[in-house]
């Protein structure tokens, strides 16, 4: 007999790589491309950019990290050109105690460093019409239909790390609850139970999406239109630093996935590297608050993949028992296809008593 999963006992956390076979760019892509502009139309950037990753690495070895392991992808990219801007917009008080920094910046970023705008502004719109609604993207993410075929009654609460739109598209606008009404202002209240609501999914895009946008009295509402939206007013957010923002609807945003991870008693996770300690420490607790709770792990490796290795990593880093992960090396077109439904979901309970479980 399967398992019976009450309310808000199954929760989803997409990361990039969930979208990645709709024809999504990756980070790794992102840079790569940036820095194959940066030879031809984008050539004004070059020094600005190497600039920028010259100070990122030096930032990282500075903590400590090994030169092997430093990254550079497209979040520190834009969360260091955003902290250039905010350096010309005199919104970082400790400028004036780091007075070397500003002669090199000023050689590449320009006196004003209205260069970091300008750069900024052309990697958004290449995010936006380009690297995140590739041509047949709708055709091509259609695998995020079996998010309907669960089999789960309840309604679905997704997560979603990523500025795309797969979930909308294929879920359809009239069954997500995305917390804006008819007026198209977003309110948390639109999450709370209600009887007279007949919502399928529960939608929160922890990091933004690239319809939403700022109105004049700066509230938070979105577009029918994204190509109507200017690259440099989307609503979505950059950088480890960034991402728990202190105002909705990030904030509650972020207290909501916690809450659902403690609720839950499954979280499936499909397309995340695991490389934001703020969602790490969240999956983390809830686990300790429930060690017979299940984290299913979408990854996608090469054929030569160690799973052993690669639980046991997973395990050191969220501070769990292997036992509580169960890691699927498979495409997200696959796992969608394969594993997204109850019969595999209750498998990974063989020592669950059913007897004891209310719906």
């Amino acid at each position: 007999m399967n398992k019976q999963f009450g309310e808000d006992k199954i929760i989803i956390l997409l990361g990039a790589g969930a979208s990645c076979d709709a024809g999504m760019r990756n980070s790794t892509q992102m840079i790569t491309d940036i820095e194959s502009l940066l030879k031809g139309e984008w050539s004004s950037f070059k020094d600005l950019y190497n600039y920028i990753q010259s100070s990122h690495y030096h930032l990282e070895r500075i903590k400590g990290v090994d030169s092997k392991s430093i990254m550079f992808n497209i979040e520190n990219l834009v969360g260091l050109l955003n902290v250039i801007i905010n350096i010309s917009e005199k919104k970082v008080d400790v400028y004036p105690f780091i007075g070397s920094w500003e002669k090199e910046l000023l050689v590449v970023a320009g006196h004003k460093l209205e260069l970091a705008v300008k750069f900024k502004e052309e990697i958004l719109s290449k995010l936006k019409n380009t690297w995140l609604s590739p041509d047949d993207f709708k055709r091509k993410s259609a695998y995020y239909k079996k998010l309907k075929e669960t089999g789960y009654t309840m309604p679905l609460r997704i997560f979603s790390l990523n500025y795309d739109m797969c979930v909308e598209e294929n879920l359809g606008m009239e069954n997500i609850e995305r917390g804006f009404g008819e007026d198209k202002i977003w309110d948390y209240r639109r999450y709370e139970p209600s009887q007279e609501q007949e919502i399928s999914y529960f939608l929160y895009k922890l990091h933004g999406s690239l319809d939403w946008k700022r109105n004049t009295q700066n509230r938070l509402t979105y577009s029918d239109s994204i190509s109507s939206i200017n690259p440099l007013n989307m609503e979505i957010i950059f950088g480890v630093q960034n991402k728990l923002q202190s105002y909705d609807p990030y904030l509650f945003y972020f207290y909501a996935f916690r809450e659902a991870c403690i609720r839950s008693e499954l979280i499936v996770i499909s397309g995340y590297g695991f490389y934001d300690q703020h969602i790490n420490d969240n999956l983390s607790s809830a686990i300790e608050l429930d060690p017979n709770k299940r984290i299913l792990v979408n990854v996608y490796e090469c054929d030569s993949f160690d799973q052993d290795s690669y639980i046991k990593n997973l395990s050191a880093l969220l501070k769990i028992n292997s036992e509580n992960i169960t890691v699927q090396n498979c495409s997200a077109q696959e796992f969608f296809n394969n594993c997204l439904n109850l019969e595999y979901f209750s498998s990974l309970f063989p020592d669950d008593d059913n007897e004891n479980v209310l719906p």
